[in-house]
C-alpha cells in the first residue's frame, strides 16, 4: 500500500500542491515555518479525517480562503483507490472513489502512523496526552474505535450534568449502567491493544537501549475491573463515588482518567528515566505500533516522520534509520537539512518554501 498521487488545495499555508510520491522515501526539506509539517498533516487528514495539530477544523483552511481540499490516489492490493476530504462552509466532507462517503464507509484504504516532536515527551507528559496517543493509535487500525470514544464522552457528559443538577440517585443509577456499557467497551479495546504492543515494545526497547533497561508498557485503569462482570463492577464503583462526585460536579474515575504506563522494572519511567531512556522508549513504542498495525492489516502503513532527527540524540537517530532501512512501506520525512538523514534506499527529495513544494532534481 502506498500513496501514488497527492493534490492539496488551500490547506494551512499550502495554496496548491501536486505530488507523485516515491513509493519508498519522500524527504521534504526546508526551513522551519515553510510548510513541511503541513504537507504531512494533509496526508494525515486524508487518511484519518482528523487534524494533526489544528484544534479547530477551520484552522486547516488557508488564511483568507473559505474552503480546503485534499485528494489522493492509493495503490492497495493491486487496485487504485481515490480518497478526498474537503472543508466546505465549516463542514468536513469526505469522498471515496469520487463519491461522497459517510465516515463509516470511508476508511480501510490508507493507514498512517505519525511520529512528531511532541511524541518525544510522551513518557513524562500528561496522562491526557498518553490517552490521546493510545486512542489515536488504536483508531489507525480500528476506525470504529472513534465511535466508542465519542459514545463514552457523550455518556460521561450526561452523568456530569446530572451530578451538577443534583439529580436523584434513581436517575443516576440508570444512567451509570448505560455509561458503564460504553466504558467497558472502551477499556477492553484499549487493554487488548496495549497487550499486543507490550511484547513488541519490550523487544524494540531492548534492541535500542539494551535489555538491562527493563522497560515495560502497561495500562492502568482508574476503576476496579471485574473481568467477568465489567459493566456491573464499573456501575458499582460509580455508585460508591456518587457522594464525592456530587460535591465536585464531575466524574472522577473512568476511562477518561486511565493511563498508559511506562516502567523501568517496577519504577515509573516518568520519574526515573533519563531523557535518553525516555526517547528510546518512545521510539520503541512507535516501532511497536507499526509492527502491530502490520500484523493486523497485512501490510506496512505509510509513515509520517516530522523532524524527529532533531529531537532524537545521535544514537537513537541511528537506531531509527536502521529500522527504516528494513521497513517495507512508504515514508514521508521532514528535515531542515538533508545531512541529518542517513537514508540509503530509493528516495525523492522535495524542497518546501513558502507553501510551495517542488521536486528537487
Amino acid at each position: 500500500m502506498h500513496l501514488t498521487h497527492l493534490r492539496v488545495h488551500d490547506f494551512r499555508n499550502l495554496a496548491t500542491v501536486e505530488l507523485t510520491p516515491n513509493p519508498r522515501f519522500n524527504v521534504l526539506v526546508g526551513a522551519n515555518g515553510q510548510g513541511k509539517t503541513n504537507a504531512l498533516a494533509s496526508i494525515y487528514w486524508l487518511a484519518t479525517l482528523r487534524t494533526l495539530r489544528a484544534r479547530r477544523l477551520r484552522e486547516v483552511v488557508r488564511w483568507g480562503e473559505k474552503a480546503s481540499r485534499v485528494d489522493g490516489r492509493v495503490h492497495r492490493d493491486g487496485l487504485e483507490h481515490r480518497l478526498g476530504v474537503a472543508l466546505l462552509d465549516g463542514q468536513r466532507v469526505s469522498f471515496r472513489e469520487e463519491k461522497r462517503a459517510r465516515t463509516s464507509d470511508y476508511f480501510g484504504v490508507l493507514e498512517v502512523v505519525v511520529f512528531t516532536p511532541d511524541d518525544v515527551g510522551l513518557v513524562r507528559g500528561t496522562p491526557e496526552a498518553r490517552r490521546h496517543y493510545l486512542d489515536r493509535a488504536i483508531f489507525t487500525g480500528r476506525p470504529a474505535h472513534l465511535a466508542d470514544v465519542l459514545a463514552y464522552r457523550r455518556a460521561l457528559d450526561g452523568r456530569n450534568r446530572l451530578l451538577r443538577e443534583q439529580a436523584p440517585d434513581s436517575l443516576l443509577e440508570a444512567f451509570e449502567l448505560a455509561l458503564a456499557g460504553a466504558a467497558a467497551r472502551l477499556v477492553a479495546v484499549r487493554h487488548d491493544y496495549v497487550e499486543r504492543l507490550a511484547e513488541r515494545f519490550e523487544r524494540a526497547c531492548a534492541a535500542i537501549a539494551g535489555p538491562e533497561l527493563g522497560a515495560r508498557l502497561g495500562y492502568r485503569p482508574s476503576l476496579p475491573l471485574d473481568g467477568a462482570a465489567p459493566v456491573e463492577s464499573m456501575a458499582a464503583a460509580w455508585a460508591a463515588d456518587r457522594g464525592r462526585d456530587r460535591e465536585r460536579g464531575f466524574t472522577q474515575r473512568g476511562p477518561h482518567a486511565d493511563d498508559l504506563t511506562f516502567k523501568l522494572g517496577e519504577r515509573a519511567a516518568r520519574f526515573y528515566a533519563s531523557q535518553g531512556q525516555q526517547r528510546a522508549m518512545v521510539l520503541a513504542l512507535k516501532i511497536a505500533e507499526i509492527e502491530a498495525l502490520e500484523a493486523v492489516a497485512g501490510h506496512a502503513p505509510v509513515l509520517l516522520l516530522d523532524d524527529v532527527s532533531s529531537e532524537l540524540d545521535p544514537e537513537r537517530t541511528e537506531r531509527l534509520f536502521d529500522f527504516l532501512e528494513g521497513f517495507a512501506g512508504q515514508v514521508f520525512i521532514t528535515t531542515t537539512d538533508r545531512a541529518f538523514l542517513r537514508i540509503k534506499g530509493e528516495q525523492t527529495v522535495w524542497r518546501v518554501h513558502a507553501g510551495v513544494v517542488a521536486r528537487q532534481e
